[in-house]
């Protein structure tokens, strides 16, 4: 791509090439600090140095090429960084080389900058005509672009806000997009000013535009420290509330595995796991037990061939969860990660026979043989949890899945959609049904998927069931915490969270994780708490999604195609 460089310097001399390539290496550099937006404790202001050292190396490379070698870079690099626990993880289950599992990461973090590298070009695209886009403008390209589904996990700007109270309150109108938007409207003027005071070569910097933007920054900024006070308000005065107990074995999964094989007596140290953990929650008056993931191991049958109560309890006092009906019968309900048997079985290419699953959140209403009722995971993770399609035919999940047999996916479409939706629990505490969402482990970071879901409705509870121990102690089970908690403040829901091995925790509406709420990486615990229900309208974001991310990305369009159709300035 040969793209006329927006900022024209004079590089005759080989002394201003030697500057100009020590300039653009120390530029780049700066952007690294950007990771820090992205860490176990994210840290808002590394966005600053990050994002205008982004702004200040696409402007000063030469080429479109150059910039775009750069930004890959700086994927390969320091998105392969921040999500280095997927070294360790491919090295675990993948049985890769330490070099190729490196290389894998390197790829992924590469693949991570696609949005960056569209903005590029539509940046350097509208500076090429000689004149400097709107800093707003800028603003709105880089929110339409880094919402586009082109990504395994879908990090944005925004993300790196999670600690930022009023920042993050934007998310109940536009989702993670509109945190990205008023957080860039802080940020980018700040480049824009740096180039009116340093710049002495290309388009004619913009100040009193990168005032006004700011301003709006400003101005977005209060009304999320406003509408943060609000809800605070609300919640704290709420009088209606549930006491919910999750429970944390700290149970890896090596040990999950070897409890689905029976080994060793790993089953039954699960089992008891749990039964101690749900003693207590119930003694502490929890009305609703909540486990992780796949915490029973073994394929349950609640809804096929039929719904039968009875035969589901039957079988959970056979492989030893009978605890769980006793409990109920004393008024304590659970929400637990179970595996779902599928009635029958499909062949192998052998001829053999292996077990199909669903990976499930399975709702125990609180009575002696009470109707099950379940969520079943839509989003599964390719080779981890099935074999894509067409390979599933060929491939045989007891070499090439960890579990040894493989899930079913289920669907928020057609039939399948009565599955994998949002459930209702009649609360004796509060005295009315809830409607409660569940979802399962990856599909806490995929807002589009929970808010369909919830079905334009504002559920009670949101409640996420995952198991982070494949990662170990890395920047993962943090990572996914954090990007899980914008769904609290996306729908206005309190969200439990009940993980394996960490991190549990309860999440108020409003975002805030505090200490006295989590239980740590690592540990094994209880943590009962009274979850304040506020009723409200659904959420602007409930109402339309990301519309605000997409209108973005149109008006972004719109300024690119009047900069190219716009002459360029005289002299």
């Amino acid at each position: 791509m040969t793209v006329a460089a927006p900022t024209a310097v004079d590089l005759t001399s080989p002394v201003a090439r030697r500057r100009h390539r020590i300039g653009t290496l120390l530029v780049a550099l700066m952007m690294f600090t950007w990771v820090g937006a992205f860490t176990t404790e994210p840290l808002v202001l590394c966005t600053v140095p990050g994002v205008v050292a982004w702004l200040m190396l696409i402007e000063r490379c030469r080429t479109t090429k150059s910039a775009i070698l750069w930004t890959f870079c700086f994927g390969a690099i320091g998105i392969g960084y921040g999500y280095r626990w997927l070294a360790q993880t491919t090295q675990d289950f993948g049985n890769l080389p330490v070099a190729v599992s490196w290389i894998v990461t390197g790829i992924f973090g590469a693949a991570g900058i696609l949005h960056g590298l569209i903005f590029l070009v539509m940046h350097r695209a509208m500076l090429a005509r000689g004149r400097r886009p709107h800093p707003l403008l800028t603003v709105l390209t880089f929110v339409g672009v880094e919402h586009l589904p082109i990504r395994l996990f879908p990090w944005k700007v925004g993300h790196g806000a999670v600690d930022v109270p009023p920042l993050v309150q934007a998310a109940e109108w536009g989702g993670v997009s509109a945190v990205s938007f008023v957080l860039l409207c802080l940020v980018v003027p700040i480049h824009e000013w740096v180039r009116w005071a340093f710049g002495r070569t290309g388009p004619v910097a913009r100040p009193r535009a990168a005032l006004v933007t700011f301003a709006l920054g400003c101005v977005l900024f209060g009304v999320g420290h406003w509408r943060y006070g609000v809800i605070r308000a609300d919640e704290d005065a709420a009088t209606t509330m549930i006491r919910v107990g999750i429970v944390q074995p700290n149970v890896g999964h090596r040990d999950k595995r070897a409890a689905e094989q029976s080994k060793r007596g790993r089953r039954e140290r699960s089992i008891e796991a749990y039964r101690k953990g749900s003693a207590q929650a119930a003694a502490e008056g929890a009305e609703l037990i909540v486990w992780p993931e796949t915490a029973i191991t073994d394929p349950v049958p609640i809804m096929e061939p039929a719904r039968n109560a009875r035969e589901t309890e039957r079988y959970l006092g056979l492989v030893g969860y009978g605890f769980m009906r006793t409990l109920g019968a004393k008024g304590h309900a659970f929400l637990v990660g179970s595996y779902e048997s599928r009635a029958g079985h499909r062949a192998k290419m052998s001829g053999a026979q292996f077990d199909e699953r669903w990976n499930v959140a399975a709702l125990r209403p609180a009575a002696r043989d009470a109707e099950w009722s379940v969520y079943r995971k839509v989003y599964l993770i390719p080779f981890g949890e099935h074999i894509p399609a067409p390979l599933d035919s060929v491939l045989d999940p007891a070499k090439f899945l960890p579990q040894k047999f493989t899930m079913l996916p289920g669907s928020t479409e057609g039939k399948a959609a009565a599955n994998s939706q949002r459930m209702t629990y009649e609360s004796a505490g509060v005295g009315r049904a809830l409607s409660i969402v569940p979802f399962l482990c990856y599909e806490g970071i995929l807002p589009g998927h929970i808010r369909t879901v919830c079905d334009g409705k504002r559920p009670d509870l949101l409640v996420s069931l995952t198991n982070d121990s494949w990662f170990g102690d890395t920047w993962e089970p943090y990572q996914h915490l954090n990007f899980t908690r914008f769904r609290a403040v996306e729908h206005r829901s309190p969200l439990v969270r009940a993980t394996n091995t960490g991190i549990s925790a309860f999440i108020s509406m409003t975002g805030d994780l505090r200490p006295e709420n989590v239980l740590a990486l690592n540990t094994s615990g209880v943590l009962v708490r009274d979850v304040k229900l506020v009723d409200r309208e659904p959420t602007i974001y409930v109402r339309f999604g990301y519309g605000f991310a997409w209108l973005a990305l149109v008006l972004a369009l719109l300024g690119l195609f009047g900069a190219l159709l716009r002459p360029p300035p005289l002299g």
